[in-house]
C-alpha cells in the first residue's frame, strides 16, 4: 500500500455500523471532531486558510473542555484532534486536553508547527498520542521564513523539536505515529528536495506532500496552479527518495488532480454526521470550512452539554440543510477533508437496480 495512513482517501469503510445508521435516518454522533484551543498563532503562514479568525484572543477553558471530552467519549466519539485557528501548543492546557481524551476511550492526535516543542514537552504529550503531524512546509531556513512569516533561526528550532519527538518515542518506545507535512505552494518547492534528504534521516514515519486548498473565507486569497509538469518532477523525487529512505513518503497525487480539474465528484454534502469542529470561542460547526456561518452552528460548549450539542435539533438542521440545499460548487473548497467521504457517501445514494447480483 503506497499510504498505508490512507491520508488520500477515507476510512468510512471501517464505521459501517454508523454509516448503516445514517443510511436509516437515525441520529449518528461525529466519528471525529477537531479541536481549536486557541485562536492565536505564533506563525503567519502564507498558505493560511484560517487568517480571518486568526488574530483574535480566544482559547477554551480547561476544565470546561475536560467535561466535554469526557462527554463525547460516552457518546461514542471515536478520536479527536488539536488543532484548529491557532498553534494548538500555546494553551497551557493542552496536556490536560489528550490525557483526558484518551483517558476518555479516545484516539488523539495534534496539528502543529512544532516551533515551541522540546524534549519534555513531547515526553509528556506523545504517550497519549495515536498521532502527531508538524507543518514544516519546507527543506531549509530561507524558504521556510519565506512561507511561515518567521525569522529563519526558527527553521532549525522545529527541526530540533521534532527530532525531540523522535527519541521521546523512541526512548519510552511508544506507538505514535510522527509525521511531517509539506503543503506545496510555488515558494517552497524549489526546497522539496531538501526536505525530503532532511528528513529522510530523521526517522520520522512519515513525510506527506499535501496540495494547496483554496478556503473560500480566506482574507489574503491566492490561488496554486498546478501543472502536469510539476506534478510529474514531484513525483520523480518522491520515486526517487523511496528507494533509500527509511520514512514513507506519501504523495496525495489524487488531491491533487482533482484540484486542478477544479471539479468535485460530488453533488451533495453528506459527510456532516460523521464528523464536527469546536471552535476557539466554544462554538460547535458541523464543517470547519464555515467558522461563524450559522447555518453550520450547532451550539456552544461552554452552555451546551455534547448531548445536546451531537444530538440536538440544530445539528439536524445544518446536517439536512449541508445534504440538499448547500451550493457545494459554489461553497465549499475543491478537496474539503471530506472530499472523499463525500464522494463515497454519493456512490451509496446512487443505488443500482438489482443489488443482490453482486
Amino acid at each position: 500500500m503506497a499510504d498505508k495512513y490512507l491520508i488520500d482517501g477515507h476510512k468510512l469503510f471501517w464505521h459501517m455500523d454508523k454509516v448503516s445508521d445514517w443510511q436509516k435516518g437515525k441520529p449518528v454522533t461525529p466519528i471525529y471532531i477537531e479541536i481549536s484551543p486557541v485562536s492565536l498563532c505564533n506563525h503567519r503562514c502564507i498558505f493560511c486558510g484560517i487568517d480571518f479568525v486568526r488574530d483574535v484572543d480566544f482559547k477554551l477553558d480547561t476544565e470546561l473542555l475536560r467535561k466535554r471530552l469526557k462527554e463525547m467519549g460516552k457518546l461514542g466519539v471515536k478520536s479527536v484532534m488539536f488543532a484548529g485557528e491557532g498553534e494548538p501548543l500555546l494553551h497551557n492546557g493542552l496536556e490536560t486536553f489528550v490525557k483526558t481524551a484518551k483517558n476518555a476511550g479516545m484516539d488523539v492526535s495534534i496539528t502543529t508547527n512544532g516551533s515551541l516543542g522540546n524534549y519534555n514537552i513531547w515526553k509528556k504529550l506523545l504517550p497519549y498520542l495515536t498521532w502527531i503531524r508538524f507543518s514544516v512546509d519546507a527543506g531549509n531556513a530561507e524558504s521556510y521564513a519565506r512561507v511561515h512569516k518567521v525569522a529563519g533561526s526558527v527553521f532549525h528550532k522545529t527541526i530540533k523539536s521534532i527530532e525531540d519527538a523522535v527519541k521521546v518515542k523512541k526512548d519510552l518506545r511508544l506507538d505514535v505515529t510522527i509525521g511531517v507535512q509539506f503543503l506545496m505552494i510555488e515558494e517552497n518547492l524549489k526546497s522539496l528536495e531538501d526536505a525530503l534528504k532532511l528528513f529522510s534521516k530523521s526517522r520520522v514515519d512519515y513525510f506527506s506532500l499535501k496540495p494547496y486548498s483554496l478556503h473560500p473565507q480566506m482574507v489574503h486569497k491566492r490561488d496554486i496552479f498546478y501543472t502536469k509538469r510539476i506534478a510529474g518532477n514531484v513525483r520523480a523525487l518522491v520515486d526517487k527518495f523511496r528507494k533509500t529512505s527509511k520514512m514513507e513518503i506519501i504523495f496525495r497525487d489524487d488531491a491533487m488532480e482533482k484540484y486542478v480539474g477544479k471539479k468535485k465528484q460530488f453533488g451533495h454534502c453528506r459527510a456532516l454526521p460523521f464528523w464536527g469542529y469546536v471552535s476557539s470561542r466554544g462554538d460547535f460547526y458541523t464543517c470547519s470550512v464555515f467558522i461563524g456561518d450559522k447555518r453550520f452552528r450547532a451550539g456552544n460548549v461552554h452552555k451546551d452539554s455534547m448531548a445536546k450539542i451531537l444530538l440536538g435539533k440544530d445539528r439536524a438542521r445544518s446536517i439536512a440543510y449541508a445534504a440538499r440545499k448547500l451550493s457545494v460548487g459554489k461553497e465549499c473548497r475543491v478537496n474539503c477533508r471530506m472530499a472523499r467521504v463525500n464522494e463515497f457517501l454519493e456512490f451509496l445514494e446512487n443505488r443500482p437496480e438489482h443489488i443482490n447480483f453482486v
